[in-house]
């Protein structure tokens, strides 16, 4: 794909497998890119299938929460594009654009994750609510730094309650067929990818990383060719298609590195703070 002689003023960067090292940190390298971005101007925002919450830890140890004059300090992309915000240096959060998936299509996919005897995520806002607790959530909490709100029940799945932002469904242990099948059968009305190691993510039609930060910079005037993206994953092409300069990690597959402008080093080389220092070098 072409590169962009344009000017970056927005880098979108995913977060696990790309900001993050294996065992989920973020190395003083990138760390230090980030500021040099965000020092010459250039606002960093996180894409995740994440939810906010299991963020807002990361833009607080980037300095991402008040940057002066940034006016995309602190906003995130969550639940892959369905909402859009951005926290503050108080401690609160703004919902600044926010795509639901319809109830009843979440409660028919939530059946049948729960007849296959597995573990359905119903993701609302900040809150997390899995249909049961079991090893998966334990390490879930301990790799987002975010607690459960509850099990999910009656108070999302009842008629005419709101639909979440998103469902996730983890890969199955010693099942690896399951959760593809449960992929292959879900109902209309929603659009699903796999990330990471099979986790199925689910959210309602249209719902990508790119419209999530189409909506930021719509929101600036940033063209597309003004835009940056950094990834890992198939759930990073959208925005890889739709930015001036995508960046593929060397830990990405040959397929999604076939679809960037150009291949970085894996993130445990620092591929984030590469790419980055490129991009500001121009």
């Amino acid at each position: 794909m072409p590169g962009t002689t344009a000017p970056v003023r927005l880098i979108a960067s995913d977060v696990d497998g790309t900001l993050l090292t294996p065992d989920h940190r973020i190395s003083p390298e990138v760390k230090a890119a980030v500021a040099e971005a965000t020092s010459a101007g250039v606002s960093v925002v996180l894409a995740s299938a994440r939810g906010p919450l299991a963020m807002r830890h990361l833009v607080e140890e980037l300095g991402l929460l008040d940057v002066p004059g940034a006016p995309l300090a602190g906003c995130v992309v969550a639940f892959q594009g369905a909402l859009v915000g951005q926290f503050h240096a108080d401690g609160t959060f703004t919902e600044l654009h926010s795509t639901r998936l319809d109830h009843e299509v979440a409660r028919t996919i939530v059946e049948q994750v729960v007849a296959a005897e597995h573990v359905a995520n119903w993701y609302d806002g900040a809150g997390w609510f899995p249909s049961r607790w079991d090893g998966y959530g334990e390490w879930e909490q301990k790799a987002t730094g975010q607690a459960p709100a509850g099990l999910l029940g009656a108070a999302q799945l009842a008629p005419g309650s709101p639909g979440p932002h998103k469902l996730m469904v983890p890969p199955a242990k010693g099942l690896p067929d399951l959760v593809p099948g449960l992929a292959a059968a879900l109902p209309e009305g929603c659009d699903a990818f796999l990330s990471g190691e099979h986790y199925l993510e689910v959210v309602a039609p249209g719902v990508d990383k790119s419209t999530g930060i189409d909506q930021l910079a719509a929101d600036l005037g940033i063209a597309r060719d003004e835009m940056a993206a950094v990834g890992d994953g198939p759930n990073d092409l959208g925005m890889f298609a739709h930015v001036g300069t995508s960046v593929a990690m060397a830990n990405a597959s040959a397929a999604v590195q076939a679809k960037a402008t150009w291949v970085t080093s894996s993130n445990v080389e620092d591929g984030l703070a590469a790419a980055i220092r490129r991009m500001l070098a121009g």
